[in-house]
């Protein structure tokens, strides 16, 4: 086994910040082809929001790696996700699909009493309906599974 396929999320994080990005992506790359959801959401980070100019915006990249995190119910993709429906430029802005994927990750989290969902509704004013039928899609989610799950597809 590879010493990257064995980096834990400190190191991942510490290599992001650390080098460019296309030096990241040599070790990220082989990272999430054998399916580090950390190295993955990463991935879709750097090509949705580069920070330096070593490699450049690709959003189905970015895209494709963020929802193979987010499938894998890594946190911080769900809630990125979550962010650019909301308020990116990045893809056309979507409150309820903002509402679901911030909801999905409080249900894993089992806190569905406060968070960003609720922003989203506030902010937004999402009608009961828009709610009501974003939390059946999180529970279609949940009950089929994540390979199923619209959301990442």
């Amino acid at each position: 086994m590879d010493a990257c396929e064995l980096m834990n999320e400190e190191e991942i994080i510490s290599l992001f910040y650390s080098k460019n990005h296309q030096d990241s992506l040599n070790i990220l790359i082989p990272l999430a082809e054998n399916g580090n959801e950390i190295a993955q959401y990463f991935l879709g980070t750097m090509f949705l929001s580069p920070i330096d100019n070593t490699i450049s915006l690709d959003r189905e990249k970015g895209f494709l790696f963020l929802k193979m995190s987010a499938k894998k119910r890594y946190i911080p993709a769900l809630e990125y996700l979550g962010n650019l429906y909301a308020y990116s430029d990045l893809i056309e802005s979507n409150p309820q699909t903002a509402h679901t994927y911030f909801y999905l990750a409080a249900l894993i989290q089992k806190n569905t009493d406060i968070g960003y969902h609720q922003i989203i509704e506030d902010e937004f004013k999402l009608s009961n309906n828009e709610i009501l039928a974003s939390i059946k899609r999180v529970t279609e989610c949940m009950e089929r599974g994540f390979d199923s799950c619209y959301l990442f597809n």
